[in-house]
């Protein structure tokens, strides 16, 4: 099942929906839940799709790839590694990530991501997949070269925290297997993050949403990434970036400069 959020310009509000095809069906409330859906129907192209998720935090993994770390030099860690993004960094599918003037080195890192469904404290691996509401595409924007200001990864989460620095979408895929899923990235169509796969992970899905929720409450809606596999690289204005996850679909969004 294919989850979204979009703005229903009849009623100006946001709603959830189920996206069937070439009809989003509109459910009541939000799927945290469980999802019942009406009678309402809209064409993809009537509406706006937003983030499909309304987190109380972003948490974002790294340093969770063998390919990853051995590219840029790290050393495997013992524990899964993360870091806050701020809310204000959210965007949906199809936004613009703006290019910051504090920086010159602007990087994507296309990853895989998760919603919480249901609240999770202390939660054993062996129980987190049953309350996650699904999978989505993110790209984790980084200001490279503010990241290593000194010659250290102290800057970590100024270099992602700028607004617009977290695309997500284009929806929640709920039924998947996240241990063995194909990820691309590609800017004006030509692929820049070469194919890898999820099974580089060193810390799975369920492993690394447990040891968060051993050091802060999970609560329904809230964004979880991944960790970035390896091919990072920059981005300029004007391009048009295509995250491709295998059984999700494919986050669109542009970069710009400031208005």
């Amino acid at each position: 099942m294919r989850l979204v959020r979009y703005w229903d310009p009849a009623a100006a509000a946001a709603r959830w929906g189920v996206h069937e095809g070439d009809r989003i069906r509109e459910i009541v409330g939000t799927p945290y839940n469980g999802v019942t859906t009406t009678k309402n129907t809209h064409a993809p192209a009537a509406v706006k799709l937003l983030p499909p998720c309304e987190p109380t935090k972003i948490i974002a993994g790294g340093a969770n790839y063998y390919g990853h770390l051995k590219e840029v030099g790290l050393a495997v860690p013992d524990v899964p590694v993360f870091f806050h993004k701020p809310i204000s960094s959210l965007i949906g599918p199809n936004d613009a990530v703006v290019y910051p003037p504090q920086t010159k080195k602007l990087e994507y890192e296309g990853e895989l991501a998760v919603v919480v469904a249901k609240p999770m404290h202390n939660t054993p691996p062996e129980e987190v997949l049953q309350n996650l509401l699904g999978y989505t595409c993110v790209n984790d924007v980084t200001a490279r070269d503010i990241q290593v200001i000194g010659g250290n990864l102290l800057h970590l989460s100024h270099s992602k925290s700028f607004d617009t620095f977290c695309p997500t979408g284009p929806w929640v895929e709920t039924e998947l297997d996240a241990h063995n899923l194909d990820i691309e990235l590609r800017i004006n169509g030509q692929v820049r993050q070469k194919k890898t796969n999820t099974n580089d992970m060193i810390f799975p899905v369920e492993k690394m949403v447990s040891y968060f929720s051993h050091v802060m409450t999970l609560m329904p809606g809230d964004l979880i990434l991944m960790g970035a596999p390896p091919g990072i690289g920059g981005m300029e204005p004007g391009d048009q970036v295509e995250v491709i996850i295998q059984g999700i679909g494919t986050l669109h969004h542009t970069v710009v400069l400031p208005a």
